[in-house]
């Protein structure tokens, strides 16, 4: 997995996010912008089809107690899938956006 910081607010993130490093890096990265100043974030995740239960709950802590606008914009339909399945797609603001 990796991550690049397109401006002060937003995340791309390439590869699958599947492990406990990746969450880490995930969480590592909204802390930057945040400390940056971001009050908004939008994460652009390419291709990963699954995403671990640590980044949905820091997503959740970053949306309800942090107060941050997120919006998420998916790859892979299998994500959307998982995520509208844990209900999130609101909270989060999940769209999917098929690449090519």
């Amino acid at each position: 997995m990796q991550i690049e910081y397109n401006d002060g607010s937003e995340l791309t993130i390439t590869g699958n996010i599947k492990s406990i490093e990746d969450s880490i890096s995930i969480k590592q990265a909204i802390i930057r912008l945040r400390r940056d100043g971001a009050q908004s974030l939008r994460m652009n995740i390419i291709d990963s089809f699954s995403i671990t239960s640590t980044v949905i709950g820091n997503l959740m802590k970053l949306v309800h107690h942090d107060k941050v606008s997120l919006s998420l914009i998916v790859g892979d339909q299998r994500l959307y899938d998982l995520l509208a399945e844990l209900n999130v797609v609101q909270t989060f603001n999940v769209r999917f956006v098929k690449r090519h």
